[in-house]
């Protein structure tokens, strides 16, 4: 039997983003959770009855989910994300949209950037997995993370790009994680770490 692709990344995998300055990272953040939001929502449609152009046509500049903001509203509206996902996904929408029209410099160090990434969800869950996501890998190695988590990178910037990827695998798994709920399974061990949204 083939792997399931849905189950095939893990959430040890490299971040991009903190190579990016930080506008470059909320902008790239955004658009890799866009992208996420996209695969997902194409994942649920009924694609044996519906053509290529006809989804390609709803996701086009003008169809109906052409933005970012539609796609998470709409995610939200069927289900597909749970009220924190959401809420994570509408500040990652702001803070890019921030970025991407702020004339001046902007950092993650700023105060309300800083504010509203700690406001964060996923950035909450992260820290209480802290010890566990940052211990140092099983062949010795240097862990990469916990190399950036001692402070190669600004705490804040690594913050975002923890939330982005945590949110990532949330839109990923929050369909799979609500019909285990919906058919009365039980939360997988692997599942865990979104007990949240099994609970929610």
């Amino acid at each position: 039997m083939a792997e399931d692709s849905r189950y095939s990344e893990t959430p040890r995998k490299k971040f991009d983003l903190v190579d990016e300055s930080d506008r470059g990272a909320a902008i790239v953040g955004a658009a890799l959770l866009e992208d996420s939001l996209v695969s997902m929502l194409k994942e649920k449609m009924l694609l044996d009855v519906m053509s290529q152009k006809q989804v390609k046509d709803i996701f086009d500049l003008s169809g109906p989910l052409s933005n970012f903001s539609a796609k998470i509203s709409i995610a939200f509206a069927f289900g597909f994300i749970d009220k924190a996902t959401f809420d994570d996904l509408q500040i990652v929408r702001k803070l890019r949209n921030k970025f991407a029209h702020s004339s001046g410099k902007l950092s993650f160090d700023d105060g309300e950037v800083k504010s509203q990434i700690n406001n964060m969800h996923c950035f909450k869950l992260a820290v209480q997995e802290f010890p566990r996501r940052f211990s140092p890998s099983s062949d010795g190695e240097p862990d990469e993370w916990k190399m950036r988590a001692d402070g190669f990178i600004r705490l804040n910037k690594a913050a975002f790009s923890i939330a982005v990827k945590d949110l990532s695998m949330r839109i990923k798994f929050s369909p799979i994680i609500r019909d285990l709920k919906i058919h009365g399974l039980p939360l997988p061990e692997a599942f865990t770490i979104f007990k949240d949204i099994y609970d929610s």
